[in-house]
């Protein structure tokens, strides 16, 4: 036999209108029917405890096929849940860019580099806010050269900026090593020459430093990463015990004094006498204190 139900009970607020409110399902005996209740996997009534917080296993009570996203670990509340959705929706409206193809056109990678923050001419890029080291300054043509570089391929100002100071590091960095390696040839070979030489070591170094000077190779020597090589140095050293004062600073026959080279070394900020960095530095103290020695000698005569 088929299972007959009664609706009894129930509210009516308006008893005219014939319609009950909140009716009460029940069999054939009068007694209350069973509700139909939804499936396990989708009550979510028993997911939220407390004020709002999702018990440990809300998951659980989810479709089985997106119950396991890692985007919802972090979901704990159902406030959280709210503001997830509610940045999502915005993210659907903000501004997009489709990332061009293979085949996209200038004018497709034109738009695509400007919303990635590109200037809109290559002489718009900006390096006034690069903070620069003690001492050094920007070669102009060579940033002219890296901004159309940069803008040719569709580099931002920040990655410009970035690019900029990577490089300036870089640089610094090779001239620390540099200096760094020629410092450490410079310790080995006056080690050497004091080794070989003893306590003439210094006049060796000076008698090398007039030989570059009056034949203008120190410029040469720098170039070429050998001022402090101690095969040149001994070579050069060699020449200058050969040449006599009056062919290396003045003219044969009519020697310099000692006062005049004095003044000549005195006299230019630049020379190594002032720069305690300088590889040189040592052998010119000693070239003025031997030239203090041979003008204090020639005064007492």
């Amino acid at each position: 036999m088929e299972e007959t139900r009664t609706i009894l009970g129930g509210e009516n607020e308006n008893p005219d209108d014939g319609v009950v409110k909140n009716p009460v399902v029940t069999d054939d005996g009068g007694n209350p029917a069973p509700q139909p209740t939804p499936p396990a996997e989708y009550d979510y009534s028993k997911m939220i405890v407390g004020h709002g917080g999702f018990a440990d296993d809300w998951r659980d009570g989810l479709p089985e096929s997106i119950r396991n996203e890692k985007c919802l670990d972090s979901i704990k509340t159902v406030g959280a849940l709210a503001q997830s959705y509610v940045h999502a929706q915005k993210s659907i409206g903000a501004n997009k860019v489709a990332i061009p193809g293979e085949n996209a056109t200038p004018e497709e990678l034109d738009e695509f580099y400007k919303a990635l923050g590109r200037p809109d001419k290559a002489e718009d890029y900006e390096s006034d806010k690069i903070e620069l080291p003690e001492g050094v300054t920007l070669d102009t043509d060579e940033v002219k050269k890296f901004r159309d570089f940069a803008f040719e391929h569709g580099i931002s100002q920040k990655v410009f900026e970035a690019a900029l100071k990577f490089d300036i590091e870089r640089v610094q960095n090779q001239i620390a090593a540099e200096n760094a390696r020629a410092n450490a040839e410079y310790e080995e070979t006056l080690g050497k020459l004091q080794s070989e030489f003893g306590g003439r070591a210094q006049s060796v170094v000076a008698q090398c430093n007039k030989a570059m000077q009056t034949f203008g190779l120190t410029e040469v020597l720098r170039d070429h990463g050998l001022l402090n090589n101690y095969t040149v140095i001994k070579a050069l050293a060699g020449i200058g015990e050969r040449i006599s004062e009056s062919r290396l600073h003045g003219e044969a026959g009519n020697p310099v004094d000692p006062q005049t080279r004095i003044n000549e070394i005195m006299g230019n900020p630049k020379d190594p006498y002032y720069d305690r960095e300088h590889p040189n530095h040592a052998a010119r103290v000693a070239e003025v204190r031997r030239l203090l020695g041979e003008k204090s000698a020639a005064e007492k005569k």
